[in-house]
């Protein structure tokens, strides 16, 4: 089988948020709504993707968030991409 590049697209990796300012100690949760995931040789062209994944297609998806509890100054999340037999695995976490 020939080697496929994936790579992952997270629409706003950084986002200034223009809302109602909180205090620091407010808890907050930022939750991913999809990930869209170009396969191929060039996947820095971004013209076609390859597959769109999300909380109807992706069971568990709902992990895809970070939560910063009250008082934290920063949270994170991991995303990692599996190659599998059949194809790939994304799997979502929290640090």
């Amino acid at each position: 089988m020939k080697k496929a590049l994936l790579f992952l697209a997270l629409g706003s990796l950084s986002v200034f948020a223009h809302a109602k300012a909180t205090q620091n100690s407010d808890q907050m949760l930022a939750q991913i709504d999809n990930v869209i995931v170009y396969a191929g040789e060039n996947v820095d062209s971004s013209e076609e993707v390859y597959e769109t994944i999300n909380s109807s297609n992706s069971a568990g998806f709902e992990n895809c968030a970070v939560y910063l509890p009250e008082g934290e100054l920063e949270a994170s999340t991991t995303i990692t991409l599996r190659r599998t037999e059949d194809g790939f695995m994304l799997e979502c976490g929290s640090n």
